[in-house]
């Protein structure tokens, strides 16, 4: 099997739809130990030179292939969605190495990472200021004073903390973080490029810079983050980050109303702090955990879980995968 999709399939971001969809059809590919070709494609993060691959390429696999045959048979992404993804929940030992058995981040991104200070005891902060923060169907708006005020709200209780890593599509945010803590070591990436630009020279070069913000930030000990996939997915790759959200997760239409992966599944922040406790209150207002129902289902520890109503796979599926595996019948949320 060889799953692919076009450019103009994926017009999202590249964590939060192209990495995303792929990881939630890697439960059923790795219950049928399916190891796949892949020639995933993205408009906005791929190059025309290399027809906009994006997989492999700003991710590499973590297997070998085998020799592709006259059987093998591409499978759209899309179509396979419809019968192969499940719900992702907060099991982080077990998606961590579920991505691990498919996926490696390339070398030339984990150079550049190695590159910067040591971050074993760093705070990553990931203030993500343009459309996901501002999308009122999915979150709830985090101003900069805000995110401020939770940043000192956390260096208080943690005094240790003497750098910081900041992943940010807004310096001015980094500037003002620089001016309030001049004895802190502060370290960034640089400007990030908005990730609907298209007028950029290199969009694949703005992808690797997404990777390496998110690999940075999973080498810290401490996340603060707003909603952003990206940041989410430095849990994915450590699960040992101690990662907390700071803004509500809610249950948006298009995600069929279960909470957003990563982000949802991470606990939110606390703090002893009366008027932290106030705007913690407003940026989690209408968090999907308040739904009793959702809260029920999703809350508790889970691998995956069901996504929408059940459906047979289609057994072309099966047999394109490999004549070893004899499928009858298939339910999306297993």
């Amino acid at each position: 099997m060889r799953i692919i999709s076009r450019p103009r399939d994926l017009r999202e971001g590249l964590f939060g739809q192209v990495f995303l969809f792929v990881f939630e059809v890697l439960p059923y590919l790795d219950e049928k130990k399916i190891k796949p070709a892949w020639a995933i494609r993205s408009m906005l993060y791929g190059s025309p030179e290399n027809d906009y691959l994006v997989i492999p390429g700003l991710l590499e696999l973590n297997y070998d292939l085998e020799a592709p045959t006259r059987r093998t048979k591409n499978v759209s992404l899309k179509r396979l969605r419809k019968h192969a993804t499940v719900a992702l929940g907060n099991d982080w030992s077990y998606v961590s190495g579920l991505w691990e058995k498919y996926f490696r981040i390339p070398r030339r991104i984990i150079e550049r990472a190695d590159s910067f200070p040591n971050l074993d005891a760093a705070l990553g902060l990931h203030y993500r200021g343009t459309d996901k923060n501002q999308s009122s169907v999915e979150t709830n708006f985090v101003s900069q004073e805000d995110f401020m005020d939770l940043t000192e709200d956390f260096l208080e209780a943690h005094p240790e903390i003497r750098t910081i890593l900041i992943a940010s599509d807004e310096i001015s945010f980094s500037d003002r973080l620089r001016a309030k803590y001049p004895g802190i070591q502060i370290v960034s990436s640089g400007e990030v490029i908005h990730h609907k630009n298209l007028k950029v020279q290199n969009s694949f070069e703005k992808g690797d810079h997404a990777v390496l913000d998110c690999l940075l930030l999973s080498r810290c000990k401490y996340l603060l983050k707003c909603q952003s996939a990206l940041s989410g997915f430095a849990k994915v790759i450590n699960p040992e980050l101690e990662a907390y959200r700071i803004s509500a997760n809610k249950l948006a239409p298009w995600n069929m109303e279960i909470p957003y992966f990563p982000d949802g599944y991470l606990p939110k922040y606390q703090s002893k702090n009366p008027r932290t406790q106030e705007i913690l209150a407003r940026l989690f207002t209408d968090d999907w955990t308040e739904n009793e129902t959702v809260a029920k289902k999703f809350g508790k520890l889970l691998q995956y879980g069901k996504r929408g109503k059940p459906e047979p796979v289609l057994k072309r599926v099966a047999r394109w995968a490999s004549c070893r595996f004899k499928l009858s019948s298939f339910k999306s949320g297993r």
